[in-house]
């Protein structure tokens, strides 16, 4: 559960192909009429509609949410009724854009023989996001690392959205049976389906209130709504910690350049707790310096949301090892860059986790869970906070039993995740008994960066496709690999003459694909993708540049020819080269005058 948005993925639609077919059944017309979507960036053959369902499910009176909704039609011949169906994280994100770049980029096989059937979950997205611009706006890079999820404003969100919505109703439940009864109202079959992280959950509650509806279930990061997130995060995280540092004493390389982690990791945190540690980085967006004063807190928000990522959670012994030695920089870099709230529905969040997972908490239980761990306390102590006063109801005694069901089941862990450990889906695949459960190796709250990452998305496939997970072949997943333990942040920076910077400048593009800009800010070049985020490049060479902020291994490299500048490379870890083409280089071969047509 980690609030960060989909924004940048859902900008990756407008680059889909996508075919086209007409829900429902022959036999059935669907009570639900969906029309060619206009909304910019959408897949162009993607169909688009609205359907209106009680806030209150129970009383099926009074506001009413209009849900949006998106079928992406079958591409081939002999289309089956059991349309796939996925379910975004957070909670809060909405599963529109997400659901798109999972089947375009991972799981683009499944649309030859059946619809993808995507809706914004009540509360998220297009379908009344209970969005609270008072975290947006007001709270500060400090304020998130230091806080989180701050009393005053949170309170300020809740008081103005009670005014037009009942927020007890924003819950899994209510939000699976939307689903439910659009399926019916589309006049689709079983579904197959698939959540990430939170949607897990949401899956398993379709699952156990609906158990006819549903054809196969794919939980990928499981979250049962049987566990207690919440209470398990300090423990989960410190053995996703504890994990990685094993893995870098048992790397000779790891623990050659880095043979005192442990206490360096002690005494880093000790030394924050001490007096915070400030350390001044120039805002990639304003140019203007910064200041991040790094906290005990501020620390071990930072060290846990560089575990979720395998390759952030692969440089964390050379960052520590350089602020044993008194470079704080890099620490504070990858604290700005993962110290955002995102574009998830705040106000979803809430409801979710004050009443699914806060609620059950009793404070005799809050010491043991936290002793002994780096993270402490906090997040348990600041959830608390924010969620009282936050509107419930009774969610039954259903919230924390186990779901029984023998609905084939693929079930996916990463060997270190911090917030949906191994643990989780053992135990969720207790009472799932048509169930697999496959763990992969290094792999943390994603496998993004591990080599062989294609291999998860196949089994996904195969096992939708066939509805068994017993046949399935997982030889692959040995051959997966993670990348080496970065010992150095590779070449040190030279000096550029202002002229050689300039004359790097410009838009460089892939044709289809994304648009980059490099521009020049102060004596920095600065570079990003459409409205995403910012980067500075740190020169190595004239040429060769590393991205300050993400991790060793993402550099650019500027292409010449005949002494002009034609293209950009791209390099990120685990991933392709992206090779980019300067914008005018680009028109002049396209158009004989120079000037796109």
């Amino acid at each position: 559960m980690r609030i960060r948005g989909a924004t940048a993925l859902a900008a990756l639609g407008v680059f889909v192909q996508l075919w086209s077919a007409v829900p429902g059944s022959a036999a059935e017309p669907p009570r639900l009429e969906l029309a060619p979507c206009k909304e910019p960036g959408m897949p162009p053959e993607a169909r688009c509609g609205t359907y209106e369902v009680f806030e209150n499910r129970a009383a099926r009176t009074g506001r009413k949410i209009p849900l949006k909704i998106v079928v992406l039609p079958a591409t081939g011949p002999g289309r089956l009724p059991d349309p796939f169906v996925y379910f975004a994280g957070g909670p809060g994100e909405a599963s529109i854009p997400w659901g798109l770049y999972v089947t375009a980029r991972k799981l683009p096989s499944l649309r030859q023989k059946r619809d993808v059937l995507l809706v914004d979950l009540r509360g998220t997205g297009e379908s009344g996001g209970l969005v609270c611009p008072e975290l947006r706006g007001g709270q500060s890079l400090q304020g998130f690392l230091d806080d989180f999820l701050p009393t005053d404003k949170v309170r300020a969100c809740r008081d103005r959205l009670k005014k037009e919505v009942d927020l007890s109703w924003y819950t899994t439940d209510a939000a699976v049976d939307d689903v439910e009864e659009v399926r019916t109202a589309l006049g689709y079959g079983p579904l197959n389906l698939m959540g990430s992280s939170y949607g897990t959950r949401a899956v398993l509650t379709y699952l156990r209130r609906h158990p006819r509806s549903v054809r196969t279930v794919t939980l990928d990061r499981v979250l049962p709504p049987d566990v207690r997130f919440l209470l398990d995060m300090p423990r989960n995280t410190q053995g996703a910690l504890d994990s990685l540092i094993a893995e870098c004493e048992g790397d000779p390389a790891c623990r050659g350049a880095f043979p005192k982690l442990r206490q360096e990791m002690d005494g880093v945190l000790r030394r924050a707790a001490q007096e915070p540690v400030r350390v001044e980085l120039t805002d990639p967006e304003t140019g203007q310096t910064q200041e991040i004063r790094l906290t005990r807190t501020a620390m071990a928000q930072t060290l846990r949301y560089m575990l979720y990522d395998p390759v952030d959670a692969l440089r964390v012994p050379l960052e520590v090892h350089l602020a044993a030695q008194g470079d704080w920089k890099p620490l504070a870099l990858s604290a700005r860059y993962n110290g955002n709230l995102g574009d998830s529905a705040e106000g979803l969040y809430q409801s979710v986790t004050c009443a699914e997972d806060v609620a059950s908490i009793q404070d005799e239980e809050i010491a043991a869970a936290a002793a002994g761990t780096f993270l402490g306390d906090f997040r348990i102590r600041r959830q608390q906070a924010a969620c009282e006063g936050w509107p419930l109801r009774d969610l039954g005694p259903d919230l924390q039993t186990p779901v029984v069901s023998d609905v084939p089941s693929l079930l996916i862990s990463g060997e270190r995740d911090p917030a949906t450990p191994p643990s989780n889906g053992e135990r969720a695949a207790r009472t799932l008994k048509r169930a697999r459960h496959l763990v992969i190796a290094d792999a943390a709250h994603g496998v993004d960066g591990i080599e062989g990452v294609d291999c998860v998305s196949g089994l996904i496939a195969a096992f939708i496709e066939t509805g068994a997970a017993e046949g399935l072949d997982t030889s692959c997943l040995s051959r997966m690999r993670r990348p080496d333990f970065p010992l150095s942040f590779g070449d040190p920076e030279v000096a550029l003459a202002q002229a050689d910077l300039e004359r790097l400048q410009g838009t460089y593009a892939r044709q289809p694909g994304p648009t980059a800009t490099v521009e020049l800010l102060g004596n920095r070049l600065r570079f990003g993708f459409g409205r995403g985020p910012r980067f500075l490049l740190i020169p190595t060479s004239p040429t060769h540049f590393r991205v300050e902020g993400l991790p060793p291994g993402h550099e650019m490299d500027f292409q010449l020819k005949d002494g002009q500048v034609i293209g950009l490379v791209h390099r990120q870890p685990g991933r392709p080269e992206l090779v980019l083409t300067r914008q005018n280089e680009f028109a002049s071969q396209t158009d004989p005058k120079g000037i796109e047509p």
